[in-house]
């Protein structure tokens, strides 16, 4: 049945973090696969592929129609762009169809200078809303990736907005923060997320302290969600529009690929064939779960972040129940099967004393040894640390499962899963060259071998020319049909036949990978040019960026020059000081800044998002693009100039040693995150729910007003910020101090500096902007100034990994 206009299938498109998983996804039946060399990209700690291996890969997959996708998602710095134009020059020679983008300069640079390639806008670049989506577009953008926390409504009028394909996450692991948002490991280790290095802290245990006591919660692992399964919405998501459904995974194995490919392509097919009755099968459920599983969820798609998509009591892969002990001694558990068991499984056990996994090895049924039992029975196991009767049993790796995705990948057959029919022609004329012709999806591949003469024993049959002619395991091709003209007499070798058949296929596919192979890229790339811009005046502006209206009146009496204020709802703007502007945040739904506008345009604002950005601009504010559009090289700092921003305020992870040649190139005025806690993530779900103390109305919660933080195992205390809206801002347990080298920093050029405030009092603040504005009074010699103690010096210093 061929699906309707409204149900057409999206592209599958599958992680391939290395050579394995690549074979793995072609197999599963995705329609794409995308990957990464080892530099800028976001899973620098893949397996990932050299300049050999993906020009291998390219070819394997385009043989089989399926299309690759090269990461180059990563923040950039300004050294560091010649480096990524090259490698994505390499990777479009090689036979890329696209490349992901995080970085709006590179986004630039390579529009510039290889404007034939294909780019996609990365979730890092946290596109949520219409007009971010449509700012993409103007960028040059093909493809956008949304947010993971962007519900269905909301995708669906992204997609009724056209201009550009959409593409959203339906299976995988899902972070706390907003993609490209989140400078956790980034502050607390050196390794960026942001450049692929995320050390993923948010699996790690941490304590809720509400007014400075610890509170009981599920569990510790409070920033841990559990991962995305959206196999069962795949009607809405299909209905919805998107172009494209992306499976997270370039860490995982290549058995995990292999099976989770496999299940989403079998229930879209199925899809396909009868969209009306329709509905996923147990047993992909239960293989999704087999793969990998911290409990699934679908929570963004409905517009719900509450407890329900956390994953409270363990950060990794719980697998799936198979039964409770029954009986235990010192060196064997019985076990009430719910779920068949194997041998060569292997289970975690449940106790009380916590949890310790273990392969399963002989198992005994009814007093007989047997390599596997079924669901019902009651099976014995030796046991290598001591369990109790009510323990529960998970089976976290299914060895049967893992077999049989590996022989999708392993064996040299599995080249041959998936490959393409041939039409063969093969002509053997007493006199004339051996001629062997294959034909394939409107393309032909032909040779010729050596002159065919009279048998001298016995004639080629039929029969041998399709034997061995037809030998084509691991080349990527099956015979459809045959057409053989063949003189009664006729005698030749079989190598030769070998030999014609290897030589035609070959040239079959030079004729099918013809658009990637003749493709012509530049012998050097470089950067575009952007003209040097005059210093900023030696004196720069003193801003403070704050949560409330009395922060915002104490950094003015302190002796700001600008003062901006974070607004969540349109009535935070009324409570606002004269002469505050706002600040709008890194998550704002296009809809909610043109609501604010029908009450005035700002004359002056702060902009968190592309989206926001463009709304502000066409409106006639002078808008700010702040910190969180990630601005690390004067390309992305043009970029943003482009789009309207009359200040550009610089990526904190950012370098010092950098500062200049991004501030010299920019267009327009540049600033730098002087002191403050650092914003370190933001987030759909509240921390403060593991509390179970959940308001309806996030607006109205007393816990909000309550001074919270997270403490890790060192200690360390980050203080936490739930808005009206209900999403947490975590901040840096140590505030960032960059006073010290406020000369270095002003002589760099900027033409701003900045204090974020977050949970300090308002006579705090005052203090804190009234010891900056003397230290710039004073000729910006403030090498004894000391904002904060204790406190750190960020990646001023230390060039983030």
């Amino acid at each position: 049945m061929v699906p309707r206009p409204d149900t057409a299938i999206p592209e599958l498109l599958a992680p391939a973090g290395g050579p394995r998983a690549l074979i793995a996804a072609v197999n599963g039946g995705a329609n794409a696969v995308y990957l990464g060399l080892p530099r800028f990209n976001a899973r620098r700690g893949a397996e990932n592929f050299d300049p050999e291996s993906l020009r291998r890969a390219c070819d394997f997959a385009h043989a089989r129609g399926v299309r690759v996708y090269l990461t180059a998602n990563v923040l950039v710095m300004p050294d560091e762009m010649g480096e990524l134009l090259a490698l994505v020059a390499d990777a479009w020679s090689a036979g890329v169809d696209a490349v992901i983008v995080q970085d709006l300069g590179a986004a630039r640079a390579l529009r510039e200078s290889l404007p034939e390639v294909r780019l996609h806008a990365s979730t890092q670049i946290d596109a949520h809303d219409p007009a971010t989506v449509r700012q993409l577009e103007r960028l040059g953008f093909a493809r956008v990736t949304l947010a993971r926390e962007t519900p269905l409504d909301r995708i669906a009028e992204i997609v009724r907005a056209g201009g550009v394909e959409v593409e959203t996450f339906v299976h995988g692991a899902l972070c706390f923060s907003y993609s490209g948002q989140c400078l956790l490991s980034s502050a607390i280790g050196g390794r960026s997320a942001n450049r692929g290095m995320c050390a993923q802290p948010c699996r790690l245990p941490y304590d809720l302290l509400i007014d400075g006591t610890v509170v009981a919660t599920p569990g510790r692992y409070l920033l841990s969600p559990k991962d995305l399964a959206a196999i069962e919405r795949l009607p809405d998501l299909v209905r919805a529009g998107v172009s494209a459904l992306k499976i997270e995974g370039r860490a995982k194995a290549p058995e995990y690929v292999a099976v989770v490919t496999a299940a989403y392509r079998a229930a879209l097919d199925r899809f396909a064939e009868d969209p009306e009755g329709w509905s996923v099968l147990p047993s992909e459920l239960e293989m999704l779960e087999e793969a990998f599983s911290r409990g699934f969820t679908d929570a963004y798609l409905d517009g719900r972040s509450g407890n329900e998509m956390m994953a409270y009591a363990r950060p990794n892969n719980r697998g799936v129940a198979v039964g409770r002990v029954v009986a235990a001694d010192r060196q064997r558990a019985t076990i009430a099967l719910e779920r068949s068991l194997d041998a060569d499984d292997t289970i975690e056990f449940w106790t009380t004393r916590g949890r310790h996994a273990q392969r399963v090895g002989p198992l005994e049924v009814r007093g007989v040894r047997v390599n596997a039992a079924p669901a019902g029975e009651r099976a014995t196991v030796a046991v290598e640390r001591p369990v109790a009767p009510g323990d529960r049993v998970f089976r976290v790796a299914n060895a049967s499962l893992a077999a049989a995705a590996r022989r999708t990948f392993e064996p040299a057959s599995a080249l041959d899963v998936r490959v393409a029919e041939v039409d063969v022609d093969v002509a053997l004329k007493v006199g004339q060259p051996v001629r062997i012709v294959v034909r394939a999806e409107g393309h032909e591949g032909r040779a010729e071998g050596p002159v065919v003469e009279p048998a001298r024993t016995r004639p080629v049959s039929v029969e041998d020319v399709v034997e061995h002619v037809g030998r084509m395991g691991g080349t990527g091709y099956r015979p459809r049909s045959w057409a053989v003209d063949l003189d009664p007499d006729a005698g030749i070798g079989f190598s030769v036949l070998h030999q014609v058949r290897r030589q035609a296929l070959e040239a079959l596919d030079e004729a099918r990978l013809r658009p990637w192979r003749e493709r012509l890229v530049p012998a050097s790339v470089t950067p575009p040019d952007l003209p040097a811009r005059a210093p900023a005046p030696a004196t720069p502006e003193l801003v403070a960026v704050v949560w409330t209206p009395e922060q915002a009146e104490a950094a003015l009496r302190g002796g700001a020059d600008a003062v901006f204020m974070r607004v969540v709802r349109p009535q935070d703007l009324l409570a606002a000081p004269r002469g505050v502007w706002p600040a709008f945040p890194r998550v704002t739904p296009q809809g909610d800044v043109a609501e604010w506008l029908r009450a005035g345009v700002p004359a002056r604002a702060l902009a968190g998002t592309l989206g926001v950005l463009d709304v502000l601009v066409r409106a006639g504010a002078q808008t700010e693009a702040d910190w969180p559009l990630n601005a690390m090289n004067p390309w992305a700092a043009a970029t943003l100039a482009d789009l309207g921003a009359h200040r550009v305020w610089l990526s904190p992870e950012l370098p010092g040693a950098l500062v200049r040649s991004v501030v010299t190139r920019s267009p327009v005025p540049a600033g730098v995150l002087l002191a403050g806690r650092l914003e370190l993530m933001v987030a759909e779900h509240c921390v403060l729910a593991a509390a179970g103390r959940c308001s309806p109305s996030c607006e109205a919660c007393p816990t909000r007003s309550r001074r919270a933080a997270l403490r890790d195992r060192k200690g360390f205390e980050m203080p936490i910020v739930v808005d009206a809206a209900g999403r947490s801002h975590i901040y840096n347990a140590v505030p960032l101090d960059l006073a010290r080298v406020l000369a270095e920093v002003v002589e760099s050029g900027v033409a701003a500096v900045r204090l974020d405030a977050s949970v300090e009092p308002p006579e705090e603040v005052r203090r804190l902007i009234a010891t900056l504005r003397a230290a710039i009074d004073g000729g910006a010699d403030a090498r004894e100034t000391t904002l904060y103690e204790p406190s750190t010096t960020g990646h001023y210093f230390r060039r983030v990994s």
